[in-house]
């Protein structure tokens, strides 16, 4: 079986078999040596100053970067995953405005700029992983830049997908396991600076801590860490697979929800030809994304090409729908 979904992904053989070695002790130099490189190669993927790396999923590393959110703020919501954000930030008692649009459509900066008066952040998702959007995160923090306005983001389905530049970014979460292609597990969070907080926050979540110890704070699995960094070396082009299942969705006359330069290279979300679409592709090997409640309740489904995944298989699902 073929996984066309955005978690969990295709893993390639090379990530399996370093997965697959004896574990190390998250406390010997070894482990804490390899560790502190991965840091350094997501900051420098990133431009970001500085990498907290946790074991857990994005909902945690979310809820990290909402720990650290102080006073009110902004939510921009044009898709599931900026719906969380705001139900996360909710959660925490912050005093937050909601900015939303339909599904699939793109964020209309200038209704932005009205909202961020007497806002001291903003938090989006970069890569809207529901709709298959890139949001116009640069057009967002130039925007928050000129307000004096902090910038947060949901990097979790961008990071190794698109170009993700963090320089100008407060705080941004990301994951292992979508478009960097290895193993679900490992949560990271990109600070430009170490956060300052005026009130206690859970120790598992602890931003500054996590930034200032060497190695991991507490347990965590080599087998993710080395997975994590074998896949680091394996940097992907996405963009032409993203072309390739949009133009074969459009020749068996299926519209995809996103188009044009905003259309993500990982993941493309449309409505299905016919009922039963998610079992026919199953029963031919691939399992596409449709079964998540926020795309069954819209009667969607997607396409996801992050990790191993290659052209030829791609064009083999068409062939056979066809």
């Amino acid at each position: 079986m073929i996984s066309l979904m955005p978690g969990p992904v295709e893993i390639d053989p090379e990530i399996r078999a370093v997965f697959c070695q004896a574990p190390l002790s998250h406390r010997s130099e070894e482990f804490i040596r390899r560790f502190e490189a991965v840091r350094a190669t997501l900051a420098a993927m990133t431009g970001a100053r500085h990498v907290a790396i946790m074991n857990g999923s994005g909902t945690l590393a979310n809820e990290a970067v909402a720990s650290c959110l102080e006073g009110p703020g902004v939510v921009l919501v044009n898709g599931e995953f900026g719906s969380r954000l705001a139900k996360q930030a909710q959660r925490w008692n912050l005093p937050v405005r909601t900015v939303e649009w339909p599904w699939g459509v793109p964020w209309d900066l200038e209704r932005v700029e009205k909202e961020l008066a007497g806002a001291r952040w903003v938090w989006a998702t970069h890569l809207e992983t529901s709709t298959g959007m890139v949001n116009d995160v640069p057009g967002l923090v130039a925007l928050a830049r000129s307000r004096g306005v902090r910038v947060a983001l949901d990097c979790i389905s961008s990071l190794g997908a698109v170009p993700v530049d963090l320089t100008d970014v407060w705080l941004a979460s990301g994951v292992s396991g979508k478009a960097l292609g290895s193993y679900a597990g490992v949560a990271m969070v990109f600070a430009s600076e170490e956060p300052k907080l005026t009130r206690p926050v859970p120790t598992y979540l602890d931003v500054g801590e996590t930034l200032r110890t060497e190695g991991s704070c507490f347990t965590f699995p080599s087998p993710l860490l080395l997975a994590l960094e074998e896949a680091l070396r394996q940097r992907r082009d996405y963009s032409r697979l993203g072309d390739l299942v949009r133009r074969r969705l459009r020749e068996i006359g299926i519209e995809p929800m996103v188009e044009g330069p905003i259309a993500a290279p990982v993941v493309t979300t449309f409505v299905p030809p016919e009922p039963g679409f998610l079992i026919r592709c199953h029963e031919l090997g691939y399992s596409i994304g449709g079964e998540s409640g926020y795309l069954a309740a819209r009667g969607l489904v997607q396409i996801a090409t992050m990790g191993a995944v290659f052209s030829g298989q791609i064009n083999a699902l068409f062939d056979k729908l066809s």
